[in-house]
C-alpha cells in the first residue's frame, strides 16, 4: 500500500521522504556496535525470561544462562534504520530548509518541540532487564499536536510535517534514549544489548516517520 500511495500525485512531491522511510524499514535489522560495558543481569525465573523473550523477540533466557557471571557484557549498538538514517535525514531537512516566501527556519519552535519530546520520552521510557530501553509505541504521536501548536501561521503543512513533527520526534526520541542510557544504574539493571533505535524503539520511530510522510503529502 505504501508503494501504491507513493505513485499518487500527493506522494510524488515527497519522493525523498518516502525513500528514507522505506530505507528505514529495509535496514531495521542492521545493528552497528559502538561500545561494550558491563551491566547487572536481572533475576528472572525461567518462565518470565521466556515470556519476555517471546514478547520482544530477544533471547533473554539464553543470555541469562550464557555464563555463570552475574553481569552482562553489554553491547551498545546503533540501529541503521531506526537511528542513523532518520538522524541523518533530520539534519538534511534542517540544512536544506527552503520556504517559498524566503522566511528563515523556525529554529526556536524546532528546539522547543525537540526539548519537549526529549522530556516526554525520558519520562515514559523504561529500562527492561534483558531487553534494553523500551519506549511506548504511542510516544512519537505527541510530536503531531506539538508541531501544529508551535508552527508559525505562514508555514506550509509539508514543512510543518518535516521540520516540526518529524525532526523533533526523531531527535527527541533518540536524545531521550541516550539520556536514559547515560543515567542507567548499571549495578541494578542490565541487558545483553542496548539497541538504540532497534528493539524497544524502532516501531515508535517508524510510526511517526510514516505519519509525517502522510501529513506532508496531504499538502
Amino acid at each position: 500500500p505504501t508503494v501504491f500511495l507513493c505513485c499518487t500525485e500527493g506522494f510524488g512531491r515527497n519522493t525523498s521522504f518516502f525513500i528514507v522511510v522505506l530505507a528505514m524499514l529495509l535496514t531495521s535489522l542492521i545493528e552497528i556496535p559502538i561500545q561494550t560495558v558491563r551491566t547487572r543481569k536481572p533475576e528472572y525465573s525461567e518462565t518470565e525470561a521466556r515470556c519476555i523473550g517471546e514478547l520482544y523477540g530477544v533471547a533473554v533466557a539464553e543470555e541469562l544462562h550464557a555464563d555463570t557471571e552475574k553481569c552482562y557484557k553489554t553491547h551498545i549498538t546503533l540501529n541503521l534504520g531506526g537511528f542513523i538514517i532518520p538522524l541523518l535525514f533530520s539534519i538534511y531537512l534542517l540544512l536544506s530548509f527552503n520556504q517559498p516566501g524566503g522566511e528563515a527556519l523556525p529554529l526556536l519552535e524546532v528546539t522547543m518541540a525537540t526539548i519537549l519530546m526529549t522530556l516526554i520520552v525520558y519520562m515514559v521510557s523504561e529500562v527492561k532487564g534483558g531487553v534494553g530501553i523500551v519506549i511506548p509505541n504511542y510516544v512519537g504521536l505527541f510530536a503531531i499536536p506539538l508541531g501544529f501548536i508551535l508552527a508559525p501561521s505562514e508555514l506550509p503543512l509539508r514543512l510543518i510535517a518535516e521540520v516540526l513533527i518529524f525532526v523533533p520526534a526523531v531527535v527527541g526520541i533518540l536524545l531521550g534514549m541516550l539520556i536514559a542510557l547515560v543515567t542507567l544504574p548499571r549495578e541494578k539493571v542490565g541487558s545483553a544489548f542496548f539497541n538504540l533505535g532497534g528493539i524497544g524503539s524502532f516501531y515508535t520511530i517508524y510510526l511517526i516517520s510514516f505519519l509525517a510522510l502522510i501529513l506532508g503529502s496531504i499538502a
